[in-house]
């Protein structure tokens, strides 16, 4: 193998590596960015009450998720019995 082949593999892994941190180093800045742009939200602004009412209904929306995956995994494993047939 060419010495210049060897240099230039490890040339290149060196400015991947740079590139990558200087794009992750961006997009984390500009996120940051938009971060402290941000206005509240409708969430910032609701009561304890509201908050926990809110709360309450995404614990059973996330339920009701889990029994729909739940049943459908049963439906797919009865699709796949009656196939075998």
């Amino acid at each position: 193998m060419n010495l210049d082949r060897v240099i230039n593999m490890v040339i290149n892994r060196v400015i991947r590596t740079l590139v990558n941190k200087g794009v992750n180093a961006g997009i984390d800045a500009g996120s940051s960015a938009l971060a402290k742009r941000r206005k509240p939200s409708d969430a910032d602004l609701l009561s304890e009450e509201e908050q926990r009412q809110q709360n309450q209904d995404q614990a059973r929306m996330a339920a009701q998720g889990k029994k729909a995956a739940k049943n459908a995994r049963k439906f797919a494993r009865m699709g796949r019995r009656i196939g075998k047939f």
